[in-house]
């Protein structure tokens, strides 16, 4: 997991086209896509069962996380 977290934290230009999508990530690369995170996850344990998918929302434009630590 920690290999799909840190190219999804980076924002490769390979994401941009799953704007506002929730994504399923084997390794640094998107294994489906689409509306439902349920779904979504679902699709890409059927498709790789042998793979361990990690599931992340792409949002629709740069989000700012503010923090009060």
């Amino acid at each position: 997991m920690q290999e799909e977290l840190k190219w999804f934290a980076s924002f490769p230009k390979e994401l941009e086209e799953f704007r506002g999508k929730h994504i399923a990530l084997i390794g640094k690369r998107v294994v489906a896509s689409g509306d439902d995170a349920i779904e979504v996850l679902e699709k890409a344990k059927s498709e790789f069962p042998e793979g361990n998918p990690v599931l992340a929302y792409v949002p629709r434009e740069e989000t700012l996380i503010l923090s009060g630590d």
